[in-house]
């Protein structure tokens, strides 16, 4: 396994923020522009969306694809397992090499509470997301690299009205929405239920014709460090 490099918060101020995953980069993503960003934001990381049947479409690259991009992000990415196909893949070994990149895994959909274990052992740290399928997981001490990643979108792609934290012990990052348009105002929601360390992820807003757009993703750090200096004013 890679070791992950010690992610801070994207504030010189006392932050519960440790980590942005700007998930999504396919095949037409210059990998170099993503490594570029990655030194310049010690607190970045990139997901990379894996299936095993990714039969030409854009937000899942080829393994061979994936493979070059998580070795120029060694500990700075993470694999996003999707389908059955690929869990199994990642249960049996056979994505060893591709995960032995990434500072962390998620694996996404329904994970039954007896998965989880045999799933950690693959991985650095697993996140698992936080729906009414995966419930049982926020109370259950199955793993102690075992992580939440909270959609409060619902699959929509929309911010909700009102963030909220399940009452876990586990650590909780939050996805659903946002984007350079909105993480002004959504951060400062997100800081204020978030309890610890916690990471944000976005996707969906990232993407000009569902291409992964790197120049969304500089406008979005942008917009980011404008969001921590006015939250540091308020302090």
């Amino acid at each position: 396994m890679t070791q992950a490099l010690s992610i801070r918060g994207p504030s010189r101020t006392a932050t519960k923020l440790s980590t942005v995953t700007l998930t999504g980069a396919d095949e037409r993503t210059d990998v170099g522009r993503l490594v570029k960003l990655a030194d310049e934001h010690p607190y970045l990381e990139i997901g990379l969306l894996y299936t095993a049947t990714p039969e030409g479409r854009n937000r899942y690259p080829t393994l061979e694809w994936l493979q070059k991009a998580s070795d120029a992000l060694p500990g700075r990415c993470a694999i996003h397992i999707c389908g059955s196909g690929a869990r199994q893949q990642l249960r049996d070994g056979a994505l060893a090499r591709l995960v032995g990149n990434a500072w962390r895994v998620q694996v996404n959909g329904g994970v039954h509470p007896d998965e989880v274990q045999g799933l950690a052992k693959r991985v650095p740290l697993l996140i698992t997301q936080h729906n009414d399928k995966n419930r049982a997981l926020a109370s259950a001490r199955l793993a102690v690299n075992h992580r939440l990643l909270v959609d409060g979108s619902g699959g929509t792609g929309r911010s909700p009205e009102r963030w909220a934290r399940p009452r876990t012990h586990l650590q909780v990052g939050f996805a659903g929405g946002l984007g350079p348009d909105n993480i002004q105002t959504e951060l400062a929601k997100i800081h204020t239920v978030a309890e610890g360390r916690y990471w944000i992820d976005l996707e969906g807003k990232l993407r000009t014709d569902d291409w992964f757009d790197v120049a969304l993703c500089e406008r979005f750090l942008q917009e980011l460090g404008k969001a921590f200096r006015t939250m540091e004013k308020r302090a």
